[in-house]
């Protein structure tokens, strides 16, 4: 993932364009920026006043706790050919927290658990 551009760079942007020193495309060509950046900046500094960068990436918490972690490593544990709809519903009556089976999958993942499959073959 690139880093973003650094504070200095997006101060020097946002001095430029409120001395009118070009416009928008013009400070972009002139910085070595994309048009797109030098719009997002100054929207962004106009609606919030910051002009830092946003935090990249996502966060690692999750909606479950350890405790329905626990539940749901159990869970598979038990019964090893549960699907992801059916790992959400029980999550959702044991511990009220309602997930998509996606956000299961990557707890799986995560906790080093994949589902199997085991069917006869005919």
């Amino acid at each position: 993932m690139a880093s973003p551009y650094s504070l200095d760079l997006r101060q020097k942007i946002l001095q430029a364009h409120e001395r009118g020193m070009g416009s928008q495309r013009e400070i972009a060509e002139f910085f070595g920026v994309s048009l797109s950046f030098v719009e997002k900046l100054l929207q962004r500094a106009r609606h919030t006043g910051d002009a830092t960068a946003k935090k990249q990436g996502r966060s690692p918490s999750t909606r479950l706790d350890d405790t329905a972690q626990a539940h749901v490593r159990l869970l598979v544990e038990r019964q090893p050919d549960i699907t992801l709809a059916e790992l959400a519903d029980h999550v959702d009556q044991l511990t009220g927290v309602r997930v998509r089976p996606a956000t299961l999958c990557r707890l799986l993942q995560r906790l080093r658990m994949p589902l199997k499959k085991d069917r006869p073959c005919m």
